[in-house]
């Protein structure tokens, strides 16, 4: 019998395993909080306990995978499940009633016995892998839940465990148990405990059959490189910007054209109905290849050479698209497409984990369809020819981005070149939320500079500078979608409970966005706003929740002698200004999760703030600019979740009304002709070394006796290069006049190995455009020169020039 023995990682997962940790025997489930994140707050003197941190994807085969990857670690002997559950999924609970009462192992689907909530099974392990990790793994539950159950489930697992671990392990687990949260103190409590002497056990010699997890990790057919195109009654080209398709059928000709991709092959389907088995299952593979190789031309402005040798065919009769799709799945088969190591992936799989699946591997389209053709792993059903034609698009597109070093995604429409050099400008608009958000994700995911992040623990990160514009506010933010409920809370508690805290007094940290904008200065900044603007409506005016001369410091920790750093405001500016009887805003954010964090800090601001001061002002509702100076994804934990949102359909805009703007300022382009609006230039930075006379240089350098700019050079310089911390201004509420022409946001970091800077003037005329390129540059060159890195480009804004 073939065995796998002490192979780690066994099956592919999203581990962490810290050097440090190399020989610990703890493993910690993190569940949907990032491995990285769990371990920077673990205390460094029991670090070396902890081998391996890995988080759940949001569906079964996470659970399945770490109960074999546990399994198959040479050390590992407690695994501790931590973080937070949500509402309809509950692996961790599940888990614990796997391990206390089982699996159904007659039932071909490995039920858990008492399972709760959505995937209470495990199809892909048998029970012998179940009952080996029962026998080897000390499961530890230290984790959230959001479902009543799960109480009496922790509670009775915990009275089942009790004789087989030390008493001091189960009093604490049963007293963190009995909280309503669960924090990394707790944790680290429990990680000490663990790392003594008495509780470390050893490890049985553990040894699994591949067959008993083929679906997690399926045997590798390597297909030769044979290249061939075969003939086919079909031909795809370009007609402007819409795919069209010329087929030919017996006597009869066919055309049908869509600028979508999908609508064109199902509505291709339908008509087929009967007549499909004019088509082999390789031509109808190709067909689907030939449809996805002309959406990349489309898309992406590249041309590639045809998969097969197509006729000269102009169809006679087109073939209308349908008015709606009604989606029937293959119920026995399904595959999973990707690039790997510059070769096309092609896991065959089936829902019946009695079938033999496998992984087909090769650079050859051509070889991995005659593959697929012979057998044929299909359903026989009325849309079959409907899920080859999409197996063989997928397959065509993956076959494109690694021929030309595109980062390929399945089910996403585009293939996309992963950018590692550049900070992007990405501007989004429209007047309806989810769309603008939805684009906004698109735009970073596919063209964001993609890197470490700056602190290294949260992994890679897709960033970019995010300007958003929702036009007509009470229209594009007049509700919150509900797919962004979270739990059992309503979009409207969240926003009402988020608008709450935006509107608060005090905080219970480091602070609350409403405190700093309500009582940190020592005034209230809300009615001073509506107060300045009825005085004077033709001069924009500002908010202000960071102070550069308290914020980006540092000091020493008495207790650990270690350097701490404070935890500054990451929505740092609101600009106001009327223009038509409207008010128009424009937020700034010096870092962004645009993620989980973009929807409630942008109805929050609209909430909280900008409706309280146009109620205050009596105005009707303008634009709202929000302006993401680091906007980022990141990918460790935050991929699956854009990748959904990305699938959503959302409505286009409307006609919309710019005169707001943005209005792009470059030598070729007309200088706009309004001035209560917003312009921008993105310009390459160039080393200036001279600074000459400057109000603003000299503003920056005396705020309230600090030199600021040596300030945030010298935090970037000792916390690192990336961090997104420091923040220049020449406003200090309570000091600086609100009204003033001045230089409102300035924030440099080095990303992709340059420097890149976003500035934000406000209340500043356009004509200084070439002087102000002069002070960025002389600001750029010092960052560059004292942190040793390159310039790259700038992101100008002018509110109210």
């Amino acid at each position: 019998m073939s065995t796998a023995t002490s192979q780690f990682p066994l099956v592919d997962a999203l581990l962490l395993t810290p050097p440090e940790g190399k020989d610990g025997f703890i493993g910690i489930c993190t569940n949907t909080s990032a491995p990285g994140q769990v371990l920077n707050e673990i205390n460094e003197s029991v670090r070396a306990f902890v081998s391996v941190l890995g988080s759940l994807v949001v569906s079964r085969d996470g659970t399945e995978r770490m109960i074999l990857n546990s399994l198959a670690h040479p050390t590992v002997t407690y695994l501790i499940l931590f973080s937070e559950e949500s509402l309809t999924f509950s692996p961790s609970t599940n888990l614990l009633l796997a391990v206390q009462y089982g699996i159904d192992g007659k039932n071909k689907e490995h039920p858990i016995v008492g399972g709760k909530a959505a995937s209470a099974h495990y199809p892909n392990l048998s029970q012998s892998i179940i009952e080996a990790f029962q026998k080897e793994i000390v499961v530890l539950p230290l984790f959230m839940y959001k479902n009543d159950y799960s109480k009496n489930i922790i509670l009775s697992y915990l009275e089942w465990l009790k004789p087989t671990i030390p008493l001091s392990i189960y009093n604490l687990l049963l007293e963190v148990n009995q909280k309503g949260k669960i924090y990394y103190d707790s944790l680290n409590r429990l990680v000490a405990l663990l790392s003594t002497e008495s509780v470390k056990k050893e490890k049985g010699t553990v040894e699994l059959d591949p067959k008993e997890f083929q679906h997690l990790q399926p045997p590798k057919v390597v297909i030769e490189n044979k290249i061939f195109k075969p003939k086919v009654p079909f031909r795809v080209s370009k007609e402007g910007n819409t795919i069209r398709v010329d087929l030919s059928l017996e006597d009869s000709s066919f055309f049908i054209k869509s600028g979508d991709e999908f609508l064109l092959e199902y509505s291709l389907m339908k008509m087929l109905g009967e007549k499909k088995k004019y088509l082999s299952p390789q031509e109808q593979l190709s067909l689907g290849a030939e449809i996805t190789r002309i959406n990349a031309e489309l898309k992406n402005d590249i041309t590639y050479p045809s998969f097969v040798e197509s006729r000269e065919i102009k169809g006679e009769t087109e073939i209308l698209l349908q008015p709606n799709i009604s989606l029937t799945t293959d119920k026995k088969y399904y595959y999973k497409i990707n690039v790997r190591e510059k070769e096309v992936s092609v896991m065959c799989l089936a829902f019946d984990v009695c079938e033999k699946v496998f992984e087909l591997r090769g650079a050859s389209l051509s070889g991995i369809f005659e593959w697929l053709s012979e057998y044929n792993r299909f359903e026989e059903y009325e849309m079959d020819i409907l899920h080859r034609i999409d197996v063989g698009g997928q397959i065509g597109r993956a076959t494109i981005a690694a021929d030309l070093g595109y980062a390929f995604i399945q089910d996403f429409p585009n293939i996309f070149k992963i950018n590692t050099t550049d900070l992007p400008l990405l501007i989004t608009e429209g007047d309806n939320f989810f769309d603008i958000h939805k684009n906004t994700l698109l735009k970073l995911y596919t063209n964001g500079l993609t890197e470490e992040h700056g602190d290294n623990q949260k992994g890679l990160a897709r960033s970019g500078v995010m300007l958003a514009i929702y036009r007509d506010t009470e229209k594009s933010l007049a509700s919150l979608p509900a797919l962004y409920k979270q739990g059992d809370r309503t979009t409207q508690e969240i926003r009402e409970a988020y608008k709450a805290q935006l509107l608060r007094f005090d905080h219970d940290g480091d602070y609350s966005y409403g405190e700093r904008t309500r009582a940190f200065f020592g005034f209230d900044q809300l009615p001073r706003t509506v107060e300045i603007l009825k005085k004077d409506a033709s001069r924009a005016t500002i908010i202000e929740r960071y102070d550069p001369v308290r914020d980006m410091s540092s000091y020493v920790d008495l207790d650990s002698g270690k350097t701490k750093y404070t935890h500054d405001p990451c929505l740092t500016h609101d600009i106001f200004f009327l223009a038509d009887g409207k008010l128009h805003s424009f937020h700034i954010a010096r870092a962004h999760n645009m993620v989980n964090a973009y929807p409630e800090n942008i109805f929050g601001l609209y909430d909280a703030y900008v409706s309280t001061i146009r109620e205050g002002l009596g105005a009707q509702g303008g634009d709202m600019y929000m302006l993401s100076s680091r906007g980022n994804i990141l990918l460790l934990t935050e991929e699956q979740r854009t990748k959904k949102l990305l699938g959503e359909p959302s409505k286009p805009a409307d006609d919309l009304d710019t005169i707001s703007g943005p209005y792009q300022l470059a030598p070729n382009i007309e200088k706009p002709k309004v001035t209560s609006a917003v312009a921008y230039a993105h310009i390459p930075l160039t080393i200036e070394k001279k600074s000459g006379e400057n109000k603003i240089l000299t503003n920056l350098r005396t705020l309230g006796g600090v030199d600021t700019i040596e300030k945030a050079i010298e935090y970037l310089k000792v916390k690192g290069v990336m961090h997104n911390n420091p923040v220049l201004s020449e406003y200090q509420a309570g000091v600086s006049d609100p009204q003033g022409d001045q230089l409102a946001y300035f924030q440099a970091n080095v990303m992709g190995g340059k420097v890149h800077v976003t500035a934000v003037f406000m209340n500043h005329a356009l004509s200084n455009l070439e002087s102000d390129k002069k002070l960025i540059n002389h600001l750029a060159t010092c960052f560059g020169e004292t942190l040793d890195s390159p310039l790259g480009k700038a992101s100008l804004f002018y509110v109210c020039y």
